[in-house]
């Protein structure tokens, strides 16, 4: 149930509307301790990270992928353009991130690894560069249907 409901979420927050957004990110959290009647049974991190487990952590696919997508869905809440709207969106990603290491430890459920955070910034940094693309290839087109034939 709760994956619709971040589904549905994540869709409106695409169109910007900011409740849904907040909505998202705070059922998506929730989600966890939900998976245990909210009962806290705290477990320990994993801190390690080496060369070989961040090479490892590139294999994440659900977290890069969902972070990209998280990124784009953060980014669409702001209208102002530039580098600090970026940034802002990306440590709002990095927040969200580590966030999520935090429910998992605390609950119980799934694996609380910092090294986690390493997809999950790779895939903030493709939605990054997709909208960057994006923008650029709008930007083009929209130039070439101005331009009188």
């Amino acid at each position: 149930m709760i994956p619709a409901i971040c589904g549905v979420l994540g869709v409106l927050a695409m169109f910007r509307v900011r409740f849904a957004y907040v909505l998202f990110c705070v059922v998506g959290l929730a989600y966890f301790p939900a998976k245990v009647g909210f009962a806290v049974t705290p477990q320990s991190c994993e801190w390690l990270f080496g060369w070989d487990l961040a090479l490892h952590s590139f294999r994440n696919y659900g977290h890069i992928m969902l972070f990209a997508m998280f990124y784009v869905m953060t980014r669409r809440q702001f209208t102002k353009p530039g580098w600090k709207t970026e940034v802002f969106s990306l440590l709002l990603c990095l927040t969200m991130g580590a966030l999520v290491e935090a429910a998992q430890a605390l609950s119980g459920v799934g694996h609380c690894r910092t090294r986690d955070l390493i997809p999950d910034t790779v895939g903030a940094l493709i939605g990054m560069g997709g909208l960057g693309l994006a923008g650029k290839l709008r930007g083009t087109l929209m130039r070439k249907a101005s331009t009188p034939a």
